[in-house]
Order: structure tokens, then C-alpha cells, then sequence
């Protein structure tokens, strides 16, 4: 518990005077004062004492050495801290009509309790009402890439007024268009609902503002060194054009994900620089990291806990002010750093574990062992640390680059590669992995590379939660690697968009055309559309001896077998039906 917050803590026996102390500490912190929350020996909640108890106690001859036992309220107004101030507002009316209040209106102080009856915080009714009004505040998104566009639009849904800000005229055009250029289940329905509402689109940091939400990219590129460089030039020029807008009592919060620092040794400086103002004192700063996942973004803006991390605590609860509008748990960590290293953590832990079942699947190779069959036996009954099921890579915009961001801080103290490296290079080695094993299988039976007809189903970089986004896709990276081999190849995906596709240099082809008279299919992601087909009338379109691989374990591979004679492939074993 917070041992600021325990100083507003009382008993019942404590005597008048102690509360008065309390009081008199409160109100040399600049915290809400007035109000002292009495516990029990467990630090629960179990009443409040108020300045005018105190007043109305002396009054009827009582003096500062009384015990406040038979004076304090024990059927206190409290509420709890996963509510928003908005929903907080409007049911302190009722809560002060139960007790016969003679003012219906309001609290003069407000006390908030966790779900275990622990006081977390004491507000003030006017620090509550200003925070409240929060959504009258106007919100200004810089980057409408996939994770600015998403938070924009939800903010825009709360009731905000957002301006979403991009240089990328063809992104506005489509948004103006109520067309959106990012697949997320909900999105258009909120583009069209928001958009000149809540919502509007320009290219341009528009001169009022009074919070800005900075989301723009911080993309990975390999070095002559073969590691890898952090390219911040994107957010650099930002901060420059947002510092000459800046004014006294903004706000700015970074999502961007950064290397650890990056938020106090380069955005403030450059922000103070251009704005001639100072950070902490004459505007607000934070750092609260994007975690959501694409394809379940739009419910995880609204339920994922938001980390926020300041350069001081006003810094921190004016953004708390922002997002308690939008989800019911806010974590407070104490610096800027400490919120910038979650969201690494986060992707590199994951990209890491990931990594381990993808090692194992190539292990299980060499003895033709099904390696799904033996983690999910590993897995049964046995809780602890679960193991994932391995897959034909790990792409994606933040688990290819996240780790290589956490790598450039750990090389400065240790010189060996470090473990988000390794990882991050067995993931990436499962691509020549799957082709090896493929071009050897296709040798095997006698095809010739030069006429095959190979198709790659799922180019996303993931199926389940549905996204179209085939950047850093592992699907596209065998496609390519595959060209150089094989000449006659198509890409398919039920989701993503022509234009993203060919934009890959991927050949684009409807299923049924693709499918047709196919040697090989690759399935390199788990969409539902995949996952329903009917794979006795695949395997029977394709040419004689189809190969099938099926990276994500989609099919049975019996059904497959009997359908003809072919090849059914997976992750770590190759059985086939020729006889």
C-alpha cells in the first residue's frame, strides 16, 4: 500500500488531536484534506472522520484527548477504485439520499477503496469533477497507424474530442472516405459513427489541443555489424513540430514503443527545446505503452490494464484522468523508464517462449516426431509454466522488433548476444526451416521446381484474432524465399487487402483459382477460413501427389491421406499416402 495514503489512517481509539494531526499533514502535502479514514487492525475501512464531526464533537463538550469511537460516521461513503469518476459522480447523489444528507450534490471529499476494503486513494470533490470532465478535453492523436487510429476512435467513442493527426494524405482521404485502411473488427462502424463527430482527420498539428498521444513508428533496421539499430528520426521530428505547439497545462503521452530512456534523454529535451517550456512544470508528460493485439484491439483498449509512468505524479494522474475513461484498472509504476521497459518485456518475453517451441519442433524433426501431439501431452494436467504450440514463425510489427529494442539496451553492459537475440534468431531460422523441408519433400517425389504450382495460404502474420497486416509476416518471408526457387507461386489471405499484398511483391490469387491444379499448399497461419475447409475436395483439385503443409496443425492428417495420394506435412513431421 501506498504509505502516503496510510497517513489519512485513524482508529478507533485514536483520540481527536491524532486526527487533527492528520489534518494538519494532509493539508502541508497539498493532499485532499479535511478527512481522516478509520481502519481496523487489518487496514480495512471501517469509517470516516470529517472536520465538521470534529467541530459538532467539541461543541457538545468533548476535547482533543476524546477517543473518537462514538463520533466517527461507520457507515461510510466510499466507492471503489475501478470505477470511472464519471459513473462516480453520478451516484453520489443516491449514496447521500440514503443517509439523509441535507445536500443531495455532492461530497466536499471522496474516499476510494479496492476490491479488499483497503483505502487507495482520497480525491476531493473538485479535483474529481475536473478529472471528470476529462472527456471535454481536446485530444489530438499523432500517428493513425494501426495502434494511433484504434485508441483515436475508442477515445472518440468515449465522448472525447479527438483530432487525429497523420502525414500520409492518402490515409486521411480514405478516413474522410469513412473507409478504413487498418482491418480490426468494429473499426469501420466507429470511423462511421465518429467521424466529423468526435473524430476528425487532418495532416496537419492543429494550434489548440490539450492532449497529445503520440503513436508513431520506431521501426528496427539491420546494421553493417549485422545487429540492429533503433530508427527514432520519426519520433524525433515529431517532438520538434509538436514542441512549436505546445502550451502551458498540456499534456503528452507517448505510446510509442522505445528504447529504455528514450522518453526523458530525447522527447523531453527536444519538446522543452522547440517549446521554450519547461517539463513537470509547465506541461505534463507520461509514458503509457500500447499492448493491445491485433484483431481484439478495439476490447482491449477497454479492458487491458494501461501502465502509465510520468516525470512526476501530476504528470501521472492527468493521464490517469484520461484513460480511467477508458478502462477500470490504471497501473502507476514510478518512473518514465519503468513504463517504457513493460511493453518490452512483454513482446520479448513472449517472442522468447515462442522461440523455445519453435527450437523443439525443429529437434522433434529429426526423428519425424509430431511435436504438437508431444507438448500438448507435456501440457495435460501439468499447470505449471504451460508451453506454447510452435509455429512456422513469429512475425508481426512488435514481437520481429520489441526484442531487438531490448537487445540495443543489454548490449551496452554485456557483450555477448543476448537472449532476446537468440530467440528472435530461432524464430526468424523457422523460415528456411520450413523451406528446406519442403524443397527436400519435393525432390523426394520427383517434381521439378521449374513447373510446379505452389501456393502460400495466410499471409497475415497471424489468422486468430483476424488482422490483414502482412508486415514482418513469416508467411510473406517463405514466400519470397521460395521465389528464388520456385517461379510459379501465388499468395492467398481471406483477409488482408489486394493492394497490402502486391505492395509485399506477393503474386495475389483467389483460393479456388489457387488451389486448382496446385503441387504444393502451405497453410502459415490459423484464420477460421482456412480452418473450414472441406480438404477431401482440396487435396482432389490439386495435381497428382499434392503436398500439403500444414504449419498450424489445421487438418487431420488421415482425412488428408485418404483423400489421395499425397503428402501431409507439419511443423516437425512428413507422412505421405503413395504407395
Amino acid at each position: 500500500m501506498n504509505k502516503k495514503i496510510e497517513k489519512y489512517h485513524v482508529n478507533s481509539h485514536d483520540t481527536i488531536e491524532k486526527v487533527l494531526k492528520v489534518f494538519q499533514y494532509t493539508s502541508d502535502n497539498r493532499m485532499p484534506t479535511g478527512i481522516a479514514v478509520v481502519v481496523d487492525s487489518n487496514k480495512n475501512v471501517v469509517g470516516v472522520i470529517s472536520e465538521g464531526d470534529i467541530r459538532r464533537a467539541l461543541l457538545k463538550n468533548s476535547n482533543i484527548d476524546s477517543q473518537i469511537s462514538h463520533i466517527y460516521q461507520s457507515n461510510p461513503i466510499t466507492f471503489n477504485d475501478k470505477l470511472s469518476f464519471s459513473e462516480i459522480i453520478d451516484i453520489i447523489p443516491n449514496e447521500l439520499k440514503k443517509r439523509n444528507r441535507k445536500s443531495i450534490k455532492f461530497l466536499k471529499t471522496v474516499v476510494l477503496i479496492n476490491d479488499n476494503n483497503k483505502l487507495t486513494r482520497v480525491l476531493s470533490y473538485h479535483e474529481l469533477w475536473e478529472q471528470k470532465v476529462a472527456t471535454h478535453r481536446h485530444v489530438v492523436a499523432l500517428g493513425l497507424g494501426y495502434v494511433g487510429l484504434t485508441l483515436a476512435l475508442v477515445l472518440a467513442d468515449k465522448g472525447f474530442y479527438v483530432t487525429g493527426v497523420d502525414p500520409d494524405l492518402k490515409k486521411i482521404k480514405s478516413l474522410n472516405k469513412k473507409e478504413s485502411y487498418v482491418f480490426e473488427l468494429g473499426l469501420p462502424e466507429l470511423l462511421r459513427e465518429q467521424l466529423n463527430k468526435n473524430f476528425i482527420p487532418q495532416s496537419e498539428i492543429p494550434d489548440q489541443g490539450d492532449v497529445f498521444i503520440i503513436s508513431v513508428g520506431t521501426p528496427v533496421k539491420k546494421n553493417s555489424k549485422g545487429s540492429y539499430d533503433i530508427e527514432l528520426k520519426y519520433l524525433k521530428n515529431l517532438c520538434d513540430q509538436l514542441g512549436k505547439k505546445l502550451k502551458t497545462g498540456n499534456l503528452v503521452i507517448l505510446r510509442s514503443t522505445v528504447p529504455i530512456g528514450t522518453s526523458r534523454n530525447i522527447v523531453i529535451p527536444i519538446l522543452e527545446k522547440t517549446s521554450k517550456l519547461k517539463c513537470g512544470v509547465d506541461f505534463h508528460l507520461s509514458f503509457a505503452p500500447e499492448r493491445t493485439a491485433e484483431g481484439v484491439a478495439l476490447r482491449e483498449l477497454r479492458e487491458l490494464p494501461q501502465i502509465i509512468g510520468g516525470i512526476n505524479n501530476d504528470s501521472v494522474e492527468s493521464t490517469v484522468a484520461l484513460f480511467r475513461e477508458l478502462t477500470p484498472t490504471l497501473v502507476r509504476v514510478s518512473t518514465l523508464e519503468a513504463a517504457e521497459m513493460v511493453k518490452l518485456i512483454n513482446n520479448s518475453f513472449r517472442d522468447i517462449i515462442f522461440s523455445y517451441s519453435n527450437y523443439v519442433s525443429q529437434i522433434a524433426s529429426e526423428f519425424n516426431l509430431n511435436i504438437v501431439e508431444i507438448i500438448k501431452a507435456a501440457n495435460q494436467g501439468y499447470k505449471r509454466d504451460p508451453v506454447p504450440l510452435p509455429s512456422p514463425g513469429v512475425g508481426g510489427p512488435c514481437l520481429t522488433k520489441d526484442p531487438y529494442i531490448f537487445s540495443s539496451i543489454s548490449n551496452v553492459k554485456y557483450s555477448n548476444r543476448s537472449l532476446f537475440e537468440h530467440g528472435r534468431i530461432i524464430n526468424e531460422s523457422m523460415h528456411l526451416y520450413v523451406v528446406k523441408r519442403l524443397l527436400d519433400q519435393i525432390i523426394t517425389l520427383n517434381k521439378d521446381y521449374k513447373k510446379i504450382k505452389v501456393l502460400v495460404c495466410g499471409l497475415a502474420f497471424k489468422g486468430m484474432p483476424q488482422t490483414g497486416d502482412v508486415r514482418n509476416s513469416s508467411s510473406v518471408e517463405i514466400y519470397h524465399i521460395l521465389s528464388k526457387k520456385i517461379k510459379n507461386i501465388y499468395g492467398h489471405d481471406p483477409v488482408a487487402k489486394i493492394e497490402d499484398i502486391k505492395n509485399e511483391n506477393v503474386k495475389p490469387i483467389s483460393f479456388e483459382e489457387g488451389i486448382n491444379n496446385s503441387d504444393v499448399v502451405l497453410f502459415l497461419n490459423n484464420h477460421i477460413f482456412y480452418q473450414r475447409l472441406d480438404v477431401y475436395t482440396m487435396c482432389r483439385k490439386m495435381s497428382k501427389y499434392p503436398i500439403i503443409f500444414d504449419g498450424w496443425k489445421l487438418f487431420r492428417s488421415k482425412e488428408i491421406l485418404e483423400s489421395c495420394p499425397s503428402v501431409y506435412m507439419d511443423l516437425s513431421q512428413t507422412l505421405n499416402s503413395i504407395s
